[in-house]
């Protein structure tokens, strides 16, 4: 949900077809965007592609939104069901390795950084899991997302994302176990 008035300002301009700013709701939201479909599709190439067609999709559907501060999950479904269909068009998903640097966006100063050896070890772990797990991954964690937001984007009940990402950081966990030290392992 959108708490910042001047988000919504541009949320509701955009409804009324004002470009500039619907692009800076792309600025602000074309990361979270771009994000969400790289773990879904794991093509960096790809999910590029995606994340333009969603923000089409979303300017000629932006008049449907009737909740201007539900435009983050709004937008993240959008994104999610370009992806699934992208998915089952080409019917076969390719196995690709992301680069560690996908899931840093920015430094957050309160949260320790990882070493370049821990990025690249949680991010090939994330890629072993499920799409479902990697899409509740990034979504809790990376986007910080409520689970109500979650459960919207990716169409399921608030109580089963809750179970969803307990049994996802379980599986995390297994891929992860043994490599505590790499992962941990804070930069000088």
């Amino acid at each position: 949900m959108i708490k910042d008035p001047e988000r919504l300002r541009d949320v509701r301009l955009a409804c009324e077809c004002d470009r500039q700013a619907f692009g800076r709701l792309i600025d602000d939201y074309g990361g979270l965007v771009y994000t969400l479909l790289q773990r879904i599709v794991q093509d960096r190439d790809t999910a590029k592609d995606l994340a333009q067609d969603t923000f089409v999709k979303a300017w000629t559907r932006l008049r449907s939104l009737r909740k201007h501060a539900s435009f983050p999950s709004w937008i993240c479904s959008t994104a999610r069901r370009t992806a699934l269909d992208h998915l089952r068009t080409i019917k076969a998903r390719k196995e690709v390795s992301m680069p560690a640097e996908s899931f840093v966006e920015s430094p957050d100063e309160d949260k320790p950084e990882l070493s370049a050896e821990g990025i690249a070890l949680l991010e090939r772990a994330v890629c072993k899991l499920s799409e479902r797990d990697r899409q509740l991954i990034t979504l809790a964690y990376w986007k910080e997302l409520s689970f109500t937001d979650v459960g919207r984007i990716m169409g399921i009940p608030e109580s089963n994302v809750r179970v969803y990402l307990h049994r996802a950081r379980k599986r995390l966990r297994e891929l992860l176990r043994g490599h505590e030290n790499e992962l941990l392992q804070q930069i000088d």
